[in-house]
């Protein structure tokens, strides 16, 4: 079953609730999820940009990376 079809049972069983503390319950526990969701995915625009930035130069020139390896020998230890 995908997750639209769950979504959908669930807003059907939700429908049928007359249990005002249940109501509440699930409307407490939907907030929640909704801020975690919100936190985990407020990246700043200029960091999503830097980043974008720095994929398209490594497709468009991938010998300008360096191997790991190589990489970890120029760092201090």
């Amino acid at each position: 079953m995908n997750i639209q079809a769950e979504k959908a049972i669930i807003i059907e069983q939700f429908k049928q609730i007359n249990d005002v503390n249940l109501i509440h319950a699930i409307k407490n526990m939907l907030d929640y999820a909704l801020n975690k969701e919100q936190e985990n995915s407020s990246i700043p625009e200029a960091h999503q940009k830097l980043v974008m930035e720095r994929f398209d130069k490594a497709r468009k020139n991938p010998d300008r990376l360096l191997d790991w390896d190589e990489a970890k020998k120029t760092l201090k230890t």
